[in-house]
């Protein structure tokens, strides 16, 4: 897919992760999107599109050179914590549908790696990791992934070893920003 990479980045800083924005209309009509429902920025594709989880449950993405909707500015922004539960939840529901696109055989073959990442899930949901630790899992390009790995080397469902498993990751990367952290001016 062709994409334009500065319009890309652009939108990421115009609507970082944790934006929270009011729908007034979108550019076309979708069921249970009422003007003023308000959602969370939670990513940007290559289109780019806005990656959102709506007040309503929804996940509609939205358009931002062509949909109309406000920023606002006076409501808190996510936490780092919650904003890596909502990439999170983002990045599982990617794989998913991904899974569903495969024959049932393939599909069989990844069940234990889809359950792992629901556990993950339900791990996060529970527990919150430093603002330090988030960010520095928020920055890998594909987080779900990288914490599966190291979850399914443990070989365990307990959500015990799963939960220590996400902070001594994030520990690791948090630890080797500090150095980076330090020689910025």
């Amino acid at each position: 897919m062709n994409f334009d990479r500065n319009k890309v980045e652009m939108v990421k800083k115009q609507y970082p992760v944790g934006t929270r924005i009011r729908l007034n209309s979108l550019c076309n009509d979708e069921r249970d999107m009422p003007s003023g429902l308000c959602g969370t920025v939670i990513g940007v594709d290559d289109q780019p599109s806005l990656l959102m989880k709506w007040d309503n449950g929804r996940g509609l993405n939205l358009l931002p050179f062509a949909d109309s909707f406000t920023v606002i500015q006076n409501e808190q922004q996510a936490t780092p914590d919650e904003q890596l539960y909502e990439k999170l939840c983002q990045e599982q529901a990617a794989f998913r549908d991904e899974l569903l696109e495969l024959p049932p055989k393939e599909i069989l073959d990844k069940a234990w790696e889809y359950l792992v990442r629901e556990d993950i899930l339900v791990a996060m949901e529970y527990n919150e990791l430093d603002d330090e630790e988030a960010q520095a899992l928020l920055d890998l390009p594909d987080t779900m992934s990288d914490l599966c790995g190291v979850v399914k080397e443990k070989d365990s469902r307990q959500q015990e070893t799963i939960w220590h498993e996400i902070e001594e990751r994030a520990n690791v990367l948090a630890a080797a920003q500090q150095p980076m952290q330090e020689q910025s001016p």
